[in-house]
């Protein structure tokens, strides 16, 4: 499926360099302000190239912006476990330069219908605290937290919400 939107194309599933992409973008926005550096990249190279080597399009997805061959966003939603734990919400990233346009709140809406479509029972994310316009459009999607704790897990405390849509 190819939505079009401004002159951007939202696409479905997998397109070369979508990987790489995706890893660059979460390294360097998560560089300043909250200090995560080779960890935290490499954590997101490793778990999503694991998420596509088992992809599943019937119970999960993969979208993308995309323009003239260049990314500008994208959103996985991983339901290999929705039935028993919800669809879990992942790599959710805009390039700043797309960021307060809707753009995110499109592929965020795409991501819902397609949990709705499959019936899942609710959708799920972790989160950092003090992600504003982030949270704001979760919580105006109908997310709530459901859990927060102090995690240490990437070289320094930080507050992690997990957040929870339930249909």
């Amino acid at each position: 499926m190819i939505t079009q939107k401004n002159g951007f194309q939202i696409k479905t599933g997998y397109q070369n360099g979508l990987i790489g992409w995706i890893t660059s973008l979460h390294g360097q926005h998560y560089a300043e302000p909250w200090k995560f550096g080779k960890f935290f990249e490499s954590k997101v190279a490793r778990e999503l190239s694991d998420f596509m080597e088992n992809f599943q399009p019937l119970n999960s997805q993969i979208w993308s912006i995309a323009k003239e061959g260049d990314f500008f966003g994208s959103l996985t939603l991983d339901g290999s476990h929705a039935h028993k734990e919800g669809a879990h919400l992942r790599w959710f990233i805009l390039d700043p330069a797309l960021r307060g346009q809707g753009f995110g709140h499109l592929l965020l809406d795409t991501a819902i219908g397609f949990a709705k479509e499959r019936q899942y029972p609710s959708i799920y994310l972790w989160t950092l605290e003090g992600l504003e316009p982030a949270g704001h459009l979760y919580r105006s999607c109908g997310f709530k937290l459901e859990k927060s704790a102090l995690q240490s897990q990437w070289g320094r405390e930080i507050q992690e919400e997990k957040l929870r849509l339930i249909f």
